[in-house]
């Protein structure tokens, strides 16, 4: 498929007047990004009074940023609550998440290197069960954004929409918390005689990026200087077709399917760090590397240590520095936030709260996700005079945990363990495993977003019960059957288990025992690995995972006019437990084949050893 070109930068209008000096509303929002644009739109959905502030400069509204890919539970909620849907369908379509370990060096993609990946397209079956095309957009369709095209087209919404005045001529400098009425945000512009003002409202929601205004002032960082830091660095290129990305990346799976990885979210991991590549409409492409800060000499550049990385790759040579359209770089990615929404009547939202990493595209869907749950709880205070405090509780721990599950996600795959083929699947069935028990509280969400379009005036009795239900569940903490435990114990249950398993790889490594490289192919119709084969074979021996095609009954396909289908109620409990049988033989096999190295070696660890403990290495996992 050829793609269309588009400019390489967008038109951008011209700012509105200069506003009042002295504004009021219920809500302030702080940053006019995608986050903070989406979220004046959604509390204006909500008859709520808005202020959105922020300067818009030129410079700033033609930067092509990083976050490009929608995923989990950011598309829905971009179709429905930002109007987005015909932008969206008119980006390129995201086929899925591909991740491989091993391809450094080598011309092609091969069976000696580990391949990880999920096809979310859907069998044409499958979506001609369902009875309207837009839900069928909203829950499944998505997609790789070009962002200032996207920003673009908000913040025209978000001037033509009532009830919010958008100060695009200034930044927050400071702000007043009130315990008894309002808050007062002040702002000024940059320019040396440019306008400032202040606005007061009832609750301030900071979207403001990485000037974390709300967590710098209120000290509500979380201190992440246990070992593991990263950097990255982003380029956006032009100039990358089609004739790019030739048969070398074609995956030829199970029967007739041939796949395109580049229709994907592609993620190359080598030892200490991993690339992005994401296709964007038109000839660009959105390529990083994101790097453990430890493995790296202090001192190198950023710009270079990135170049150096892309060099080892030959699948990578038609990337070409004069096509750069521009460079991002961010010396320490990790922040995170111990609040995203108080009692006090302010939140956290975006960068403004906790950024991990860019693996599975998650900060916008977090972002999104979070701000959802906050406008539930800023509505029914202001539009019903509840403050629910038991609620801003549980929303705020189980976000918390849900940044915490982030971070464990992605902390041992930076590791040389990755090498480890059992260990490089386990680690990505487990995380497949909290996505795909997030799938059910995704579906009921698009339904609630295109029932009522996000406006909770909208809600029948019916849709305000399931909303409410919704505000308890929807996390990745939370989903079945996470949701059985508190959100912080399934943030630590699945910290111990990523760390767990690479102690094992790590051990199996060390004894000379590292497992075969491995393939799993997930797609909607084949949607969990042939994890028997993983234990199964010739040592050495490359393990294909992938399974082919299952043929479903009819009565399992969704119509996208239910609210919990039968198909995923069970799935992330399916998931979760084919999770677990690996997880288990995993410990079994690696106590097994690492007793036998040991105990050979035990007569001459036991003369230098005699008078002192056994060496780490030789205890049990």
């Amino acid at each position: 498929m050829t793609i269309d070109h588009l400019s390489t930068a967008p038109a951008v209008t011209e700012p509105a007047r200069t506003p009042p000096a002295e504004l009021r509303a219920d809500v302030c929002v702080v940053g006019a990004g995608i986050v903070g644009l989406f979220n004046a739109l959604q509390y204006a959905k909500r008859d709520l009074s808005v202020v959105l502030v922020d300067e818009i400069t030129p410079a700033r509204a033609s930067s092509y940023k990083v976050g490009e890919s929608l995923l989990v539970f950011s598309n829905a909620l971009l179709r429905s609550i930002a109007e987005l849907d015909e932008a969206l369908s008119a980006s390129l379509p995201k086929s899925g998440i591909w991740m491989t370990y091993g391809l450094e060096g080598n011309p092609r993609f091969d069976r000696g290197m580990s391949e990880w990946a999920f096809q979310s397209d859907l069998p044409e079956r499958y979506a001609a069960a369902i009875r309207s095309p837009k839900f069928r957009r909203t829950m499944f369709a998505d997609c790789q954004i070009v962002r200032p095209e996207i920003e673009e087209q908000l913040r025209e919404r978000v001037r033509a929409t009532a009830g919010i005045t958008f100060v695009e001529c200034g930044r927050a400098r400071q702000f007043e918390l009130s315990d008894e009425g309002d808050h007062t945000l002040t702002w000024r512009s940059q320019r040396k005689d440019g306008p400032s003002g202040t606005v007061r409202a009832r609750w301030i929601i900071d979207c403001s990026g990485r000037s974390r205004l709300l967590a710098k002032t209120l000290g509500h960082d979380i201190d992440l200087s246990d070992g593991f830091e990263t950097a990255s660095v982003w380029a956006q290129f032009s100039g990358c077709t089609d004739a790019d990305f030739g048969p070398a990346w074609q995956f030829h799976g199970p029967g007739p399917e041939v796949m395109q990885r580049d229709r994907d979210t592609v993620h190359l991991w080598g030892d200490g760090y991993w690339i992005w590549l994401i296709r964007l409409v038109g000839d660009r492409i959105s390529v990083g590397v994101s790097f453990d800060k430890s493995r790296v000499e202090v001192g190198t550049k950023l710009k270079e240590y990135f170049w150096d990385v892309l060099e080892r790759y030959p699948l990578l040579d038609f990337l070409d520095r004069d096509n750069v359209l521009e460079y991002q770089m961010y010396r320490n990615v990790q922040l995170m936030t111990d609040t995203h929404v108080s009692p006090r009547r302010y939140a956290m939202a975006g960068d403004a709260a906790s950024i991990i990493d860019a693996y599975y595209s998650q900060g916008i869907s977090l972002a999104l996700l979070g701000s959802w749950h906050t406008a539930n709880i800023v509505d029914d205070d202001i539009n019903h005079g509840r403050l629910d405090t038991d609620e801003i509780a549980h929303v705020d721990n189980a976000l918390r945990a849900d940044w915490r599950i982030m971070r464990a996600m992605i902390r041992h795959k930076y590791q040389g363990s990755l090498a480890d083929g059992r260990f490089f699947l386990l680690e990505h069935l487990l995380d497949y495993s909290i996505f795909g028990s997030a799938l059910l509280g995704r579906f009921q969400l698009a339904r609630w977003l295109h029932e009522t379009g996000g406006r909770t005036a909208h809600e029948s009795a019916v849709w305000r019960r399931r909303r409410q239900r919704l505000q308890r569940q929807v996390f990745l903490s939370q989903s079945l059957p996470w949701r059985l435990f508190e959100p912080d114990k399934v943030a630590s249950a699945v910290e111990r288990m990523h760390e767990r398993m690479a102690a094992r790889a790590e051990r199996r490594l060390r004894y000379g025992t590292p497992q075969p490289p491995v393939q799993a192919i997930m797609r909607v119709h084949s949607p969990v690995p042939a994890l028997w084969r993983l234990f199964a074979g010739r040592r050495a021996a490359p393990r294909d995972l992938t399974m082919g095609e299952v043929r479903e009954p009819a009565f399992l396909r969704m119509k996208g006019t239910e609210f919990s289908p039968l198909v995923l109620r069970g799935s992330g409990t399916a998931i979760t437990a084919v999770f677990l049988v690996g997880y288990v033989t995993d410990a079994v096999g690696t106590w097994i084949s690492t007793r036998v190295p040991r105990r050979r070696a035990a007569p001459s660890r036991a003369r230098s050893d005699r008078s002192g403990p056994r060496p780490a290495a030789g205890r049990a996992c």
